[in-house]
């Protein structure tokens, strides 16, 4: 076999060549760039005189902890105190790796701002409150401080005394109705922006899951009204979409403004009577996050436009809206967004607003008089996905906080399962037990309470900071808007070389594959390749004989070991693999809803919203919901949403979907189609979609037998989420579903890959789902695929087997096939945690090579949209280098690939079912312990279906009998982490 060969970064090189700026230690006056997964770099210390503070809550079990996504901030009105609130994943294990649900609680910092503290805030307190979002509001007093309660439905109050801030008031909202207390499908309520009259005595709360705000007496703590901001409730229309998603909440006399993010629309309502009254909706054309208020003029971040909304209070009209990328001219072409604005500040002396760019990772420095007056002036750059920016009193010091950072490696933090793998021990094998499967499943439970208790699952390596630094002025600006260029590639050009690699692809390949996997980091996988590779051999969990077609593609075609996945959860993860982006709204609610106590926010992407099919037309949800399982126990859609206020009709009508994101092709504006197979369709080319935004309607098994090839059975399993999708999607291909083997949805593939071979005519771009190396289901799982390995093995299998049925076919020389995680949670890695497994092979991939270039998802995107010759479907695509690096077009294009299996599928009945006739892998039979009657009949009732629904302290009071038959359980049970993706 030829040496492999090692590429050299040319490319990163190239790009960031394109400026003088130049840069130096975080010592020196332009410090250096730390990159981020995405690929951009951050430079939080490039403000002369800045400083950055992490937001420790010096909790004494956990010195070293940092919380998570700062959200919000707020000035006292005596300019003295500046307070912090939190609203990230901030959850703990405890030594014994169990939750820890005291300290698994949002933050609220208070800094004192007040002097020579004005440069930098001196942390004078730090309250916890079980669950919080981004509402922060003081009395006008500064006597009080209200904050927002997130989940737990209620406004919290907090009164100085002494120069301490305490708890004095807890006031719930009320929200209890059918299901869990918010409008969807068994979701809690979420209360999140607060806005206070300014006498003082009325508090207004936006109530962001049950599409409503509620009225209060501050001096009596009690509810004047709720008011429903819904069209059903205003006019009596039923079935129209409004005042969904509220946000954020600015009051102007008697008028309270609410931005409702999913319409895009701003519902002003007059709430100085008893019950509330309709004044008018305000349309924008992007979704409003932050807003402030002042001298009659009402702004409001718009993220998927990138855009500032200017609204005259006293006619209630908009006036225009500011394009807040950056300064006129910096960017080319056509109109591509992803800055993700997200709140917006004014000056003191209201001559400058500031626009917190979320996606873009800068403040956006617009002034409101003079020449260049409502234009970006100037850009400055922040720490990772900056949320507010306030003053002090005198204008002449920022205060930014940033509510994501890098994560660094993350080599404890073993896969979720880590307690269920039987055929590898990763912790000593404890005494009284030998080296064999009982042994290891005992040492390996064990394993999995270390993992716990070392506090590095991704989420948890997330750190908020608070950067202060002086208001830069004209001079400082220029650089630093050049420094803002430089991070996000705004300058960067595509190197010659490149562009003739992609024009030559583009002129041969007509078919991309691209498929999806979850979870998966690179040393978890490939730490054992021994080719030259930046691999971790000792941070292997699924290595070469579980995973033997990984490890075959890696080294006949590239070893992609410096390939980073942006999303922290598949919530995120699946945006950024088919969007290149994400929105405001995933990234908040993802933090909270991969909490480990319940924070109530739901799984926002993928066509549903609160667990709702959005997207859709409102007659075909029934068709593509209907049943759902929630808890074992099986609901119709009708049934459930009937039980809500405005019942079905009014539940979320329409097809807004408030995780999608806008592009520069299709309707009203190219609204929610910032997908890369809109992005192929609109191009005039064939798509068709394996699993993708989908809901499984089918059943799996057909007079007790598992259904191995549903379309040959002519038996539906899925219903589509996307209208692009419609007619686009295999439907007897099942979406994500971990007791279903993959290799039965290959079979489904290869059904209709037979038909496109014998009528010449293969989809220019298919998406397809193999998602069993989530793992999980062990009770349930079919086939006895029933174990973390077996069916990791399985989804391994699954890809050879597409490979190998590519490379035989007459389209081999025209395929290319991409092949990514959709994120890197659940496993360790010595390099990043967001280091994963990338794949790419077909016509014209170098072979044997180990190419170290730096690429994400964004990057494979980006490939895609050149070879495919699609339009760019994000700012990031638009700016982001092709994989040329990938390439040899000195080469014939011929290539060939042979799949095999790993032997610990012998054990499952796959090959029975499936007949496919699979080689195995060379070595020694791999066995688990236990089989599927043995952990079905331990694990009845539980359900699988979904996230977080699994009974922890149960399942591993299993999986204790499972590793140490006859000895007792601990009192302290040793728990795996509930995965949070679906």
């Amino acid at each position: 076999m030829p040496m492999p060969i090692r590429l050299s970064q040319r490319l990163r090189t190239a790009l960031f060549a394109t400026s003088a700026l130049s840069f130096a230690t975080v010592a020196d006056a332009t410090p250096r760039g730390v990159e981020l997964p995405t690929n951009l770099y951050i430079t939080p210390l490039a403000i002369r005189g800045a400083e950055q503070q992490l937001l420790n809550p010096k909790l004494p079990d956990y010195p070293n902890f940092i919380a998570s996504e700062a959200l919000l901030e707020a000035v006292s009105p005596d300019g003295k105190s500046l307070a912090i609130v939190t609203g990230g994943q901030n959850s703990l294990h405890n030594a014994s790796g169990v939750t820890d649900t005291a300290n698994s609680t949002q933050y609220i910092f208070i800094y004192d701002i007040s002097g020579s503290n004005a440069r930098r805030p001196s942390l004078v307190q730090v309250l916890k409150q079980p669950n919080a979002n981004r509402g922060l509001v003081w009395s006008p007093d500064g006597n009080i401080l209200f904050a927002a309660g997130g989940s737990d439905d209620a406004v919290y109050a907090y009164t100085k005394n002494d120069g301490v801030f305490s708890l004095t008031k807890t006031v719930p909202l009320g929200h209890a109705q059918a299901g869990s207390g918010g409008l969807g499908l068994l979701v809690k309520p979420e209360t999140i922006g607060l806005a206070i009259s300014a006498d003082g005595r009325t508090l207004v709360a936006a109530n962001n899951y049950n599409d409503s705000i509620t009225v209060g007496d501050v001096a009596s703590a009690r509810i004047r009204f709720d008011f429903d901001l819904r069209p059903f409730n205003t006019s009596g229309t039923n079935g129209v979409a409004g005042g969904e998603y509220p946000f954020a909440v600015a009051i102007n006399g008697n008028d309270a403004y609410v931005s409702s993010t999913r319409d895009r629309e701003i519902v002003v309502v007059d709430i100085s009577g008893t019950a509330g009254r309709l004044v008018k909706r305000i349309k924008l054309s992007g979704n409003p996050y932050g807003m402030v208020l002042r001298d009659g003029v009402l702004f409001v971040a718009e993220d998927n436009q990138d855009r500032v909304g200017l609204i005259d209070v006293a006619s209630n009209s908009l006036l225009r809206e500011i394009d807040v990328r950056a300064p006129a001219g910096m960017l080319k072409g056509p109109r591509y967004t992803g800055a993700a604005p997200y709140a917006v500040t004014l000056s003191p002396d209201s001559k400058t607003l500031y626009v917190v760019n979320n996606g873009a990772n800068n403040i956006a420095v617009v002034p409101l008089t003079g020449s260049q007056a409502l234009s970006v002036t100037g850009l400055i750059p922040t720490a990772y996905a900056p949320k507010d920016i306030a003053f002090s009193t005198d204008g002449r010091q920022m205060y930014i906080i940033n509510g994501k950072s890098n994560t660094g490696p993350n080599p404890a933090n073993l896969m979720t399962n880590t307690g269920s793998i039987q055929y590898k021990a990763f912790a000593p094998i404890p005494p009284g037990y030998s080296n064999n499967p009982a042994g290891i499943l005992a040492a390996n439970t064990i394993a999995a309470a270390a993992s716990n208790a070392a506090n590095q699952y991704q989420f948890q390596l997330e750190q908020a900071s608070l950067i202060s630094a002086p208001t830069p002025d004209a001079q400082q600006l220029i650089d630093l808007t050049e420094q803002v260029a430089k991070n996000n590639g705004y300058s960067a050009r595509v190197p010659a070389a490149d562009r003739q690699v992609m024009s030559f692809l583009r002129r041969r390949i007509k078919h991309v594959i691209y498929i999806i996997k979850e979870n998966r980091t690179f040393d978890q996988i490939l730490g054992d390749l021994k080719n030259g590779a930046n691999a971790d051999p000792s941070l292997v969990q699924f290595g070469r004989d579980i995973t033997p077609n990984f490890h075959r593609i890696s080294r006949q075609y590239v070893t992609l070991d410096n390939f980073f996945d942006p999303a922290d959860g598949s919530m995120d993860g699946w945006s950024w693999s088919m969007r290149g982006r994400i929105t405001n709204d995933e990234e908040v609610t993802q933090q909270q809803n991969y909490a480990y106590v319940n924070r109530g926010l739901s799984y926002e992407t993928e066509g549903s919203n609160r667990n709702v099919p959005v997207g859709v037309a409102d007659a075909a949800r029934v068709d593509a919901v209907a049943p759902t399982t929630v808890n074992g126990t099986v609901y119709n859609y009708n049934t459930l949403s009937a039980l809500l206020p405005g019942g079905t009709a009014n539940l979320l009508p329409g097809p807004s979907d408030i995780a999608a994101t806008d592009t520069v092709f299709g309707d009203e504006p190219g609204q929610q189609n910032g997908y890369i197979f809109v992005a192929a369709i609109k191009a005039g080319l064939s798509v068709r979609n394996y699993g993708f935004m989908v809901n499984n309607i089918g059943p799996t098994t057909l007079n007790g037998q598992p259904i191995t090839n549903a379309g040959a059975a002519g038996i539906q399993q899925v219903a589509e989420l996307h209208p692009a999708l419609q007619g686009n999607t295999d439907l007897y291909f099942r979406g994500f579903d971990q007791n279903f083997s993959d290799q039965w949805n290959v079979n489904e593939w290869k059904r209709e890959f037979r038909h496109y071979v014998h009528d010449n005519n293969l989809p220019a771009f298919e998406t397809v789902r193999l998602s069993h190396d989530h793992t999980g289901n062990f009770a349930t799982a079919l086939a006895g695929v029933n174990t973390p390995e077996t069916q990791e093995a399985d989804n391994d299998l699954a890809i050879g087997r597409v490979l190998q049925t590519v490379s035989e076919s007459p389209f081999a020389k025209s395929t290319l096939v991409f092949v990514i995680e959709d994120d890197s949670q659940d496993g360790p890695d010595h390099v990043d945690s967001h280091r994963a497994t990338a794949y790419v092979a077909g016509a014209y991939v170098r072979q044997h090579a180990v190419v170290s270039t730096r690429y994400n998802q964004v990057n494979m995107l980006r490939t895609m949209e050149d070879i495919l010759g699609t339009a760019h479907i994000s700012l990031l695509t638009a700016n982001a280098a092709p994989m040329a690096d990938v390439f040899d077009i000195s080469g014939s294009g011929d290539w060939s690939y042979t799949a095999t299996a790993s032997t610990i599928l012998k054990t499952t009945t796959l090959v029975a079912a499936n007949q496919t006739g699979i080689r195995y892998a060379a070595g020694p039979d791999i066995r688990p312990l236990h089989d599927a009657a043995w952990w079905a009949k331990k694990t009845a009732g539980f359900d699988f279906s979904v996230e977080d629904r699994v009974p922890t302290a149960l399942f591993n009071r299993v999986l204790w009998e499972g590793t140490r038959p006859g000895v007792a359980y601990p009192r302290i049970a040793a728990s795996s982490v509930v995965d949070k993706d679906d």
